[in-house]
């Protein structure tokens, strides 16, 4: 298969990725992502997040802050996203406080600390992406960010 002149430009093992298919070269860059901004929170903050914990702190900085919903977003059992919860009420990241419209459920709201450590992620991303824009180029970055971000529709799967 001829390089595109994107895939030229990538190392052998990232040029073998692009060859994967959509899906692998997705999961290959949300861990570089994740695996950046967990250097960069350990070194900075002295703690990082295992990826459940991570991608939680994501939706919940988002504004997600039922745990049933936030099972929905991460497509987790809500057994396992109680659990990453938990983790992160002990780690003093999150607190549970009872739903105001409904005495059955919880609303988690990030702590003092919590909202810290958003902000330092947020650095830490922000980082990231001009480092992979000095690697790869502002273009390149900016139409990922288009791409990714445009509205693809219901999946194929379900319009079966």
């Amino acid at each position: 298969m001829a390089e595109t002149g994107a895939q030229a430009n990538l190392p052998e093992a990232d040029r073998d990725l692009a060859d994967q298919g959509l899906l692998r070269t997705l999961v290959h860059a949300t861990y570089w992502l994740d695996d950046g901004l967990q250097a960069y929170m350990k070194k900075h903050a002295g703690l990082s997040l295992p990826r459940a914990q991570s991608m939680a702190m994501v939706y919940l900085t988002e504004g997600v802050d039922r745990p049933s919903d936030l099972a929905l977003k991460l497509r987790v059992s809500k057994q396992a996203t109680q659990q990453a919860l938990k983790e992160l009420v002990n780690k003093g990241m999150i607190t549970m406080v009872p739903d105001p419209n409904n005495g059955r459920q919880k609303l988690v709201q990030l702590t003092d600390h919590g909202r810290d450590m958003r902000h330092l992620a947020k650095q830490a991303l922000a980082e990231m992406e001009t480092e992979l824009a000095r690697r790869i180029g502002a273009g390149p970055v900016s139409q990922l960010r288009a791409a990714l971000g445009a509205d693809w529709g219901p999946s194929p799967i379900e319009q079966a």
